[in-house]
């Protein structure tokens, strides 16, 4: 019987966070931002396909795990040499993840 090689082609932040989670021992999403100290919301959505991993979460993903940046971009199938901050700060994305920390900060001041 012949695998497909669909499940482990491609881009996929979601096997990323799966290895994270395993690599971490950590049982949820939630306990993975913990880890990471970012909002829940942000893992969510990057799991949901909604938001990609920027680079600041890549750097902070590297400080928590044993990995390097080059092993966790495998992970999740980026193949690509370079990754420019602009792609993710000049757009849409970059205020969506500002508001993600901002409604998070509220949340903490109640």
């Amino acid at each position: 019987m012949k695998t497909s090689r669909a499940a482990t082609d491609g881009y996929d932040p979601g096997r990323l966070l799966n290895a994270l989670r395993c690599q971490l021992r950590l049982r949820s999403d939630n306990g993975l931002a913990r880890a990471l100290e970012v909002p829940g919301e942000l893992i969510q959505r990057v799991r949901s396909g909604e938001i990609p991993v920027t680079p600041e979460l890549l750097i902070r993903m590297e400080e928590v795990s044993t990995w390097s940046a080059r092993q966790l971009r495998d992970l999740m199938g980026d193949r690509r040499m370079k990754f420019r901050f602009e792609q993710v700060r000049n757009s849409p994305v970059g205020e969506m993840i500002s508001e993600i920390y901002a409604t998070a900060d509220a949340k903490k001041a109640l």
